[in-house]
């Protein structure tokens, strides 16, 4: 049998290197598809965290401005019991605070006093009323019981 010629076997040769050139082009242009779809995902998760972050924030800044709104409505409660002629100590004995903690309580009914007075009705606590209204508040209470 005669041997096959050297132009055949370049040629069966050419052909099997461009069938696995083939495959591997095919394989590697599967592999970027992928590759491209994963980064899209980890973009869009990252995005989603952002927002999920900046949802917690706005979250938390109200919650400090709604907790800073009771505790200005609680030292203008404390404010309100020393106005009816109570002393601090009997007050603070009542409520059973510290001196540290009253003094806390009413720096933080001033606090809201004075920027009501001021005309910043934005910052101004919608729990804190004027000394007057919260003496009544008091008084009607206390004749009620």
């Amino acid at each position: 049998m005669a041997a096959p010629r050297k132009s055949a076997q370049q040629l069966a040769a050419r052909e099997r290197a461009r069938e696995q050139a083939k495959e591997i082009t095919d394989r590697h242009e599967r592999l970027i598809d992928l590759a491209a779809g994963f980064f899209e995902h980890e973009e869009r998760a990252e995005q989603i965290r952002a927002e999920a972050r900046e949802r917690a924030d706005a979250i938390l800044a109200k919650a400090e401005q709604d907790a800073e709104a009771a505790a200005t409505g609680a030292g203008a409660k404390v404010q309100a019991m020393l106005d009816t002629g109570e002393s601090r100590a009997a007050v603070a004995a009542r409520l059973g605070l510290s001196p540290a903690e009253m003094r806390r309580a009413l720096e933080g009914a001033v606090v809201s006093t004075s920027s009501a007075d001021s005309g910043d009705a934005e910052t101004a606590s919608p729990l804190a009323g004027t000394a007057d209204e919260i003496a009544e508040e008091v008084s009607a209470e206390t004749k009620a019981a």
